[in-house]
């Protein structure tokens, strides 16, 4: 990361021995306008040593292990919306998708399964 405030420092700063404290390092990557990226190359290449992006051995190993909850769809509010009237394929239309992707928005959201409507010609 040659556009990274740690190009300015000695290396040894982020390689401090067991157990010495690490918050001068941890001080110039929180000034970093590449700390994100640094400590996304130490978890894609598993760094084992070291402070990268701001994160230490340990606190890297709690990412790594932490769940990723993935984002809500944008549609979820709309489905929800309709799925008191239409059925998946109507739901589908409207928002120009398949309805399989309605039923995935549903599974995501615990929406319950459309009811197949009484009296529909």
């Amino acid at each position: 990361m040659a556009a990274g405030l740690c190009a300015e420092v000695d290396p040894e700063l982020f390689f401090p021995e067991s157990g010495a404290p690490n918050r001068d390092a941890k001080r110039v990557c929180g000034g970093c306008e590449v700390r994100v990226e640094c400590l996304a190359y130490a978890l894609a290449h598993r760094e084992r040593f070291g402070v990268w992006g701001g994160a230490t051995e340990r606190e890297r190993r709690r990412l790594r292990r932490a769940p990723v909850t993935p984002a809500p769809d944008r549609r979820t509010g709309v489905v929800r919306q309709l799925a008191t009237t239409l059925t998946d394929p109507e739901i589908a239309a409207r928002l120009g998708c398949s309805a399989r992707t309605v039923l995935r928005i549903r599974g995501a959201a615990g929406i319950p399964p459309a009811r197949n409507r009484l009296g529909a010609a």
